[in-house]
């Protein structure tokens, strides 16, 4: 699975956590959890940091803290190789 694939599979499991979603939060959290489960399979040659931070959302999706779960995915993602890093507004 290459590093775009598994940027996908987290992009899919941050909308499928969505607070706002309107369907059931916890069945959305296991589809997510499956999600990235299979991803991180595929994907054993990513950056550690990004497994580590995947890892960790996966133990906050299990408990239902889907805004800790999200904090962990977005910066999972920023370890990915060519993901740019976000780049803070200006005042």
């Amino acid at each position: 699975m290459r590093h775009s694939t598994l940027d996908q599979a987290i992009c899919d499991a941050l909308v499928l956590i969505r607070v706002t979603s309107g369907g059931d939060l916890a069945v959305q959290a296991e589809q997510a959890r499956k999600c990235l489960t299979k991803a991180m399979t595929n994907a054993p040659e990513a950056p550690q940091q990004a497994l580590a931070h995947i890892a960790a959302a996966d133990e906050h999706l299990e408990y239902g803290e889907l805004m800790e779960a999200r904090t962990l995915l977005t910066a999972a993602r920023g370890f990915l190789p060519g993901r740019r890093a976000a780049v803070a507004a200006r005042a």
